[in-house]
């Protein structure tokens, strides 16, 4: 989720860490949805859904390894959260 907050003339959005689909994810690398897939399945672990999401500690995950996406923008406390463990 994105909030849009105004600072002067230049609205900032903010990303809200939060359950996410595959094609959301995939958009937010700026990929396709196949290629994103197949990053997805070169990884030896196991990714569960739950219907079509990614769980929020499985998108911390996927952030950890691909690192973030350049689409947003995220406080510091954030980045140090997901980067922690």
């Amino acid at each position: 989720m994105k909030r849009q907050k105004s600072v002067g003339h230049v609205k900032e959005e903010i990303f809200v860490l939060k359950a996410l689909t595959h094609k959301q994810l995939a958009q937010m690398y700026g990929v396709s949805w196949l290629t994103f897939q197949n990053w997805i399945k070169r990884l030896s672990m196991k990714w569960e859904k739950t219907g079509h999401f990614y769980h929020i500690h499985q998108v911390k995950k996927i952030f950890q390894l691909f690192g973030l996406p350049k689409q947003i923008i995220i406080s510091t406390e954030d980045v140090e959260t997901i980067f922690k463990n």
